[in-house]
Order: structure tokens, then sequence, then C-alpha cells
């Protein structure tokens, strides 16, 4: 039946009309002031019935109104599939609070809510919530046989938490333990084994957040959930070690964290053999973490076929664990690797050690570049960094330095993009962008001039808050070793995002001359800030020559160099194991 087929019509309105009218009239008081005899309890017992069938006719109306609404006219898996992408959206809430409070704004939301139990199958019990054991069980009710995920930040209370999850054993696929920071010095281990004491058959994702300190060796991952890890396909670890030890033949994500702590890690071999064994690796995070740096190994590298990121946060003291783990491993030329690094605040190291080995041209993924980025307006894992990076359409390789201070961003970027251009095929390169938005200063002349002479293939330039004065006397320039021979005889498009200092006359000219010698700039699009564009500067010219543009910053200029910045998601995104807060 449709909404319109149970509507009350305008004849039903008179109806109601019609017996107001009436109850009016058995109660009217005559010219005497007596009411009609009998007529009082006949409309009592009506007025009884009205009170009771009216708030049942608002509900009504409220729904149906309710249900002629935009979004309660989607499918239901629709709507479900929203409120599971609202309950994630803070990584500090309940998904199944915010899941209660979605099914408070309406019956459709609510029964909706009800209906899909994967949306209840999320179980957080917390430090201090002693409440949290009353919401589980509300939680595993409403999730039926829904497979759960169980999040543990907590300390304590280990073989409770172990008892409470054993019936509902066979339904977990995730476990996440968060050991509060302030808890590091207690006994860790011995919590994880009276915590994770239950079997989980189907247990397919183990994250342990466990900060430790005050051992000499790094410590083994216990024995959990009956000794049975085998059909684990992700696996987050922070100051344990899972080898040697642990079988392991099916993980796709690794995360190893907080190792570098140990005077005595796991060594080089008995890393790659826990690799080895897992050839369906697609993801692998070392955050300071990896094996013994002063191990040495011969052995064959590994090769892991599957490989689509591979990330390196490293402090000072472990620069070198990228380029030592990476000479052991054969990668895909889909393969993405990024690098995050400390910088040393004591002096600027013009020769920063590489992070990559000297044989990097035979890793595939350095083969197929064919972009190069350097931006200092980035967070990489979340902290202010300086970032180069060189990718092609499906891969990329890239490097970022944690900057500490102000001061980092005038001496440090020379330093670091000469650093990762040794690494780098510069000849293959077909675009190059620069953003330097804190240390457009940080590059005199003869630096730029020595960094267009790398790029001898270069097509198109983009350069988004540059001092302009030293890039064009770098353009001007011939070439340092092939006499009159121009900087950058491929450059066919340049794009200028909010230039400083920048004189028309003198990049008109200079286009010009390129012209005159055959190398022509077909497309040359300077994007300006509101207030410049209004106004231009005076001596630009009032008609601009073909193939030069003007954009005030909008939608329409936007897309003329956002799509420098289109990197493959790998390069950009989150990896497991600082993905979860």
């Amino acid at each position: 039946m449709t909404h319109q087929a149970i509507l009350p019509n305008v004849s039903t309105s008179l109806l109601l009309e019609a017996l107001l009218a009436r109850l009016e009239t058995d109660v009217h008081l005559g010219g005497t002031g007596s009411p009609s005899v009998g007529a009082e309890p006949l409309a009592a017992e009506e007025v009884k019935k009205l009170a009771t069938l009216l708030p049942r006719m608002q509900t009504f109306l409220a729904r149906w109104q309710n249900a002629d609404t935009a979004i309660n006219k989607l499918p239901i898996e629709v709507l479900a599939h929203i409120f599971k992408i609202a309950s994630i959206a803070e990584a500090h809430s309940h998904p199944a609070h915010r899941i209660i409070t979605l099914s408070l704004v309406c019956y459709h939301w609510r029964q909706t809510a009800l209906s899909f139990p994967t949306l209840w199958n999320t179980i957080h019990l917390r430090e201090g919530a002693i409440h949290d054991f009353q919401f589980a069980t509300l939680c595993l009710e409403r999730s039926k046989e829904a497979p759960l995920s169980v999040d543990i930040s907590t300390l304590f209370r280990g073989a409770q938490i172990s008892n409470f999850f054993s019936p509902y054993s066979s339904r977990i696929e995730s476990v996440t333990v968060s050991v509060p920071f302030k808890y590091s010095s207690y006994s860790v281990p011995r919590f994880l084994l009276s915590t994770c004491a239950f079997p989980a058959p189907r247990l397919k994702s183990l994250r342990l957040c466990t900060a430790m300190w005050g051992s000499h060796h790094a410590p083994a991952l216990p024995s959990l959930f009956d000794g049975d890890l085998t059909r684990i396909t992700h696996l987050q670890v922070e100051s344990f070690s899972p080898y040697p030890g642990y079988t392991f033949g099916n993980l796709t994500h690794l995360a190893l964290c907080s190792q570098s702590q140990y005077e005595k890690r796991p060594s080089m071999a008995d890393f790659l053999d826990f690799l080895e064994a897992n050839p369906y690796l697609e993801e692998l995070l070392l955050d300071d973490a990896g094996p013994a740096m002063h191990t040495s190994d011969s052995r064959l590298p590994v090769r892991l076929p599957n490989m689509r990121l591979l990330c390196f946060i490293a402090t000072s003291t472990e620069r070198a664990v990228s380029q030592r783990v990476l000479s052991h491993l054969r990668l895909p030329d889909q393969c993405c690797i990024r690098v995050h690094r400390d910088m040393d605040p004591s002096h600027l190291d013009e020769l920063l050690p590489s992070p990559f080995p000297a044989d990097a041209h035979l890793l595939p993924t350095f083969g197929t570049v064919e972009n190069f980025s350097l931006r200092d307006d980035m967070r990489a894992f979340g902290e202010r960094s300086i970032r180069c990076s060189a990718t092609s359409r499906h891969s990329g390789v890239s490097i970022s330095y944690r900057l500490r201070g102000p001061a980092d961003d005038e001496t440090w970027p020379e330093a670091v993009l000469n650093n990762f251009l040794r690494s780098i095929p510069c000849r293959q390169i077909l675009r190059l962008c620069l953003c330097l938005r804190r240390s457009f200063q940080s590059f005199p002349a003869g630096g730029w001039r020595c960094l267009f002479e790398r790029f001898a293939a270069l097509d198109e330039l983009c350069l988004i808050d540059v001092d302009m004065s030293n890039v064009l006397e770098g353009l001007a320039c011939k070439h340092k070793e092939v006499q009159d021979v121009a900087i950058l005889p491929a450059l066919t498009t340049i794009c200028l995002v909010r230039p400083k200092d920048l004189d028309m006359d003198t990049l008109l000219a200079w286009r010009a001359k390129r012209a005159t010698d055959g190398l022509h700039i077909s497309q040359l699009t300077i994007i300006l800030d509101p207030p410049v564009a209004s106004a231009p500067a005076p001596g630009w010219p009032a008609n601009l020559p073909d193939g030069v543009q003007i954009h005030v910053p909008g939608l329409t200029s936007s897309k003329l160099w956002d799509y420098t910045f289109e990197e493959p998601l790998d390069m950009t995104r989150l990896p497991f194991g600082k993905d979860f807060s």
C-alpha cells in the first residue's frame, strides 16, 4: 500500500471537524447555564478516544513526512553504509555510540540501524570505562552472527576480558590491543597472555600497539590465542618481534614498530626468512623497526612479487635501515617505496646518507618514474615535512624529512633535493613540480641552474610559491658542461602559481629568445592571487602573446595545475600500521 493511499484526505479532515462540532454542541451551555442531560459522560468518553487516536495520527504523519525526505528514499543498504562511514569518522569515538545517536533521528533510521548487524560488530573495552561490558553485551546482541572486531585499550582485567569474549571467539576476526603509554613499564607480556587466552579460529587481523621499555633484547611475541595465528593476514606488532617463533604464511599487510630501542634484535637472515615465508605480502611498514643493523648476510635476495607499498620510518640513528633492507629485496615494478627520516638537528649535512642502495637502478620502480616533485607544505605520516617524490602512473619512490623548527625551511630543502637526485634517473623525468611555500628563498640562482641541467628530457615545469628572480637567472644560463646548449631543451609547458618577484618583461624576453633558437614554450600559464590579478604589476603587457595566459584562482585555474601533483594512491595514503590511532 502506498503512502498516498493511506494518507488522510479532505473527507477525513471534514469528519474530524464535524466530530469536534458535535462535541461542542453536546456540552454547550444553554440560557439556563446547564449542559444537556447525559451529554457530559458521552463527551468525556469521546475525548478519551480522541486522546488515544490523535498521538497515533501525529506519529503516523511524522513518519510519513520523514519517509518523503530525500535521504530516506535511498535503499536501506546505502543508508546503512553511510551509517558505517559516519561511525568510524572519528578515531577516538566508539562506532556503536555513533550508531545509537543516528538511530535516534527518526523511526526509519532506527529500524535501519537495527536491521544491519554489522553496524554493531565493533566491541570496545576502554581504560576506566566501567559500563563498557554492559554496552558490549548490547552490541553483541545486536550484531547477531556478524564477524566481530574487538578493541581493547586497558591494561587490567585481562582474565575478565578473556572470559567475556570466550563464548564469542568463533566470530572474532579482528583484535586490537592498545596499552596506554603510561603503563609501558608494566608487565605487558603477562597482560597479553591473560587477555588473549581464548582461541580465535577466524582471526584475520591483529594489532598490538604496546609501548614497552626496559628490555635489552627484543622480546618475542607471547603465545596468544592458543598459539594459532596461521590465518592472520594483517599483523601490526609494536615492541615485540613476531619472528622467529611464530609461523605465518598468509600475511598480506605487516607493520613492525618501535624495535630500535633494543640493543639486540633478530638478524637480517631471520628477517628475510620471515618475509620469504609470506610471499603474499602487499604492504610492509618498518616504523623505527627492522633487523639488527650490525649483522651481515650474503644470502640471495627475497622476491616479493605482490608488494605494492614499502614504507620506512627511521630515526637519525637508524637511517641506513632502508638501504640495507632494499638491497636484499626484489620488488615488482608497481611497488611504491616511501622513506620518512629524521634530520640531524646539530648541523646541515650536504651529503645526507642515501636511503637507497647504491644499485637502486636495479629496483624496477626507479626505472619507470617520469614525474618529479618537491614539496615543503606536506605532512608525511602526520608530521610537518619536506618531501621529494618521483612517480609513474602506477608506482613511485619518495623520501621525506621531518622538519623540527622554522629554521629548517631555509636550510634543508636544497640538501634534501640533491640527496634524492643522486638516486633518481633524472634524464627520464618529463614533469617537474616544485612547491616551496616556506622555503622559496633557499635556492640561489646557481642551485636552479644545477637542478635544471639534470632534467634534459623535461617537458613540463610547474613552480608554486617560488622566487622567480633566481629561477629566471638559472633558466637564462647556458649549459655548464656543453657550450651553447640551452637549459631544458625539451621544455614546452610552464605553469607558475603565485610567483614571487616575477619580472614579466624578463620572462617574456626569455621565452622569445628560446623561440628564436627553435625551442618553443607553447604554453605559459600564470596563476595569481586575486589582489594581484585585479591590479597587474606595472609594466605587464596589456595584450599577452599567443600561448600565454593569466588566471585568477578558482575552479578553472585549479584544474590547470592540480594534476601536476597527481600520484598513485599508495604514495600518499596512510599505510597499514599508521592508519590506526
